[in-house]
């Protein structure tokens, strides 16, 4: 019987080098980074409700692409979805379905259900006779 012994090989290929390593990654990280920082303070600076969704929506498209950098893919394709697309679409409908209570301050058709007004009752907060 002929014993035949092997000697560990070494690795002829050496292993490929992350893709995100360097000087040139932290550049690209800190960037992204600082990018998130600015659209989270125009999010929290912005007004208008509606125009603060569309902010959010460029929010959610910044933070998706910060986590692509990260080499998060997974979490940047549902960050992509939910926080550009859905949320902010949420939010738009739920401004668009609250629209005359918010114009009118007590309901869209005038706080009594479309009948008609008393002197004065059923115009806004505080109007109508004074309650004892």
């Amino acid at each position: 019987m002929t014993t035949v012994l092997t000697a560990p090989v070494p690795a002829l290929v050496a292993a490929a080098p992350d893709a995100l390593t360097g000087p040139l990654s932290d550049a690209l990280i800190a960037v992204s980074l600082a990018l998130a920082a600015l659209m989270a303070t125009a999010v929290v600076l912005t007004r208008d409700p509606v125009r603060q969704a569309i902010v959010l929506s460029g929010y959610g498209m910044v933070l998706g692409l910060l986590f692509l950098v990260l080499q998060a893919p997974d979490v940047a394709m549902s960050q992509i979805g939910v926080g550009t697309v859905l949320v902010p679409l949420l939010v738009v409908l739920a401004l668009h379905a609250t629209r005359g209570y918010r114009d009118n301050g007590n309901g869209g058709n005038g706080g009594n259900g479309g009948r008609g007004t008393e002197a004065g009752e059923g115009h806004g907060r505080g109007g109508g006779r004074a309650r004892r």
